[in-house]
């Protein structure tokens, strides 16, 4: 069964590539036709062959890459929207093409949406809900959403992903990893980044996204770390109108936090709605540790009625620890106090390399050479600016974050991205953001929250206790028994040691025999040397000091030989 699915498996991804292929061949094709003389050429003849009445309409190559990636599938559309979510890296044509992704993509027919939910949940949309829109009203790239109403007359969203998406996308992350393989063996700064890693990366967390119970899940958490944060609200997820491909929740009415003309024009402020999302946004990442991992404005909207912000898609989440989140408030604290130094050593204590032998002074002084000028008291800088210059100095010198810090600062980059768009005097998240971990540390430490992290690390410790209860048993009975005769023992292995001691002693003895037969080599060579002794006693002593001179150099060889045959063959405990 394994070998037949790997087979399946192996085919799909064949025929998957075939497809990849010929749309970027089409694609490259035409962005390559559609320049210059020979674009003008070419559009001349498609309009004398069509004769479609009008001019036709020139297509930048921005556009074309869209339609590309919408061509390729949802695999590929979330790529898209990954880059997106950087738009201040970005030029302005792209990052307004790409920005389209996050809703431009057309939705799949209402009778496979039909099968879906009564697969899932049992029964027909029309009986499970009083009220059920057959029309999407927004389609992504892996679902598409429909209102629905309960039998209460709570408005609702059915969420319900796409059909044959999880194999689609299994098939593309597949032909992305045998790409990766190749590219690592054949090119070093693949190898360098770790390219297969940061594709397994990619293809594990889009596929576990397809599970709508974990995102449930997020929901729920999410709403409860957000109970008591102003102007902000989390929808209510339904657990008994959701599985793993359908999902029903609270109904959040509202437009894209970023729509400035909208939220004006409903005479809210947004100023406070800035301070609010900033202020949920550092609570998730610096004190929850648990944060909405991509906050782009099609995921944060704004009721125009209310002022509420509201957060949707918690399919992808980011966690990080305590350390993790005190480091990045260091981050924060340095950018702010415009400390180029303070930031360089933060930023490596964050890093680990990626190739061997990495300067670190070479880093520092790089890092200071182009990060000073842009943290000067007198000039204004964002904390995303410096960051995107912060992770292409650590590329350069062979160092990477951490994949979850990675995460939480391109969060921290989009909160700030957002506040600055609703109040671009506001200072951005160095500023702001290190005032509003000030306030919410204050705040989170109360008695309560005191004794619930102690309570934690209580139980914690109690069941690292009970791990070892059965030595910690033995032991304790032991010392008892001693107790009782009067004295303790304490046993100590000194096997490796008298080892080396042994090795040592061998070596002492090797060096000493040398030295006595160094000796006797040079004093019988200068006896037999003294031709000036005459008689008998002079020819006695001279054959004796030459006898002694061929009995030492034949002791000597000997043992040479035994230290060169001891290096060649060691004995296990050498």
């Amino acid at each position: 069964m394994n070998q037949r699915s790997s087979g399946l498996d192996q085919a799909r991804e064949s025929l998957r590539l075939q497809q990849i292929y010929n749309t970027i061949s089409s694609y490259g094709l035409d962005m390559v036709m559609d320049r210059g003389a020979l674009g003008d050429f070419r559009r001349r003849m498609q309009e004398f062959i069509y004769q479609p009445g009008e001019p036709v309409e020139i297509l930048s190559i921005p556009v074309k890459m869209r339609l590309m990636l919408q061509e390729l599938g949802p695999t590929y559309v979330k790529m898209g929207q990954i880059i997106s979510s950087r738009a201040e890296v970005l030029p302005p044509d792209w990052a307004r093409e790409l920005n389209k992704l996050q809703s431009n993509v057309p939705p799949f027919s209402s009778d496979e949406v039909r099968q879906i939910i009564i697969e899932e949940l049992g029964d027909a949309p029309e009986r499970i809900y009083k009220e059920f829109d057959p029309a999407p009203f927004a389609a992504a790239s892996t679902a598409q959403v429909h209102h629905a109403m309960l039998a209460d007359g709570t408005q609702v969203v059915v969420k319900v992903q796409r059909p044959g998406i999880r194999k689609q996308m299994k098939a593309d992350i597949g032909v992305m990893r045998n790409l990766s393989g190749v590219l690592e063996r054949r090119s070093q700064y693949a190898r360098d980044i770790d390219l297969p890693g940061m594709i397994r990366e990619f293809g594990d967390g889009i596929i576990r996204e397809l599970d709508y119970g974990g995102e449930l899940y997020n929901m729920k958490r999410l709403a409860r770390n957000m109970e008591g944060m102003p102007g902000v609200t989390v929808p209510t997820a339904y657990p008994q109108l959701s599985t793993s491909k359908v999902l029903t929740m609270d109904f959040l009415k509202g437009v894209k936090i970023n729509n400035v003309e909208a939220i004006d024009a409903a005479g809210l402020d947004r100023l406070a709605i800035g301070e609010n999302i900033l202020r949920a946004l550092i609570k998730q990442l610096l004190i929850d540790g648990f944060f909405h991992a991509d906050p782009h404005p099609g995921n944060v909207i704004v009721n125009l009625e209310t002022g509420i912000v509201g957060f949707l898609d918690m399919g992808m989440m980011g966690e990080i620890g305590v350390n993790h989140r005190l480091n990045l408030i260091n981050l924060l604290m340095v950018t702010r106090q415009k400390d180029p130094a303070g930031l360089a050593r933060a930023v490596r204590s964050l890093s680990v390399p990626f190739r061997k032998n990495v300067d670190d002074a070479a880093f520092y002084k790089d890092f200071e050479r182009v990060i000073g000028r842009y943290m000067d008291p007198d000039t204004p800088s964002s904390f995303g600016m410096l960051m995107n210059i912060v992770f292409d100095l650590l590329s350069s010198h062979g160092l990477r974050l951490d994949s979850d810090l990675t995460l939480a600062i391109k969060a921290m980059m989009q909160a700030e991205a957002i506040y600055n768009a609703l109040y671009p005097e506001g200072g951005g998240l160095a500023v702001m953001g290190f005032e509003t971990v000030k306030e919410l540390v204050l705040q989170e430490t109360t008695a309560d929250n005191v004794k619930d992290i102690l309570t934690r690390q209580a139980s914690i410790l109690a069941q690292d206790l009970v791990k070892e209860l059965p030595s910690l048993g033995t032991a304790t009975l032991g010392w008892l028994g001693m107790y009782r005769r009067g004295r303790f023992e304490l046993h100590v292995d000194t096997s490796d040691l008298a080892r080396e001691v042994n090795v040592l002693h061998r070596i002492a003895q090797q060096i000493i025999l040398g030295i006595v037969l160094v000796g006797m080599i040079v004093g019988s060579a200068i006896a037999a040397s003294f031709s000036t002794v005459t008689g008998q006693i002079g020819s006695v002593l001279a054959q004796g000091a030459l006898s002694i001179f061929y009995i030492s150099v034949i002791i000597a060889g000997i043992l040479v030989a035994a230290l060169i045959f001891r290096l060649l063959f060691p004995k296990r405990d050498e």
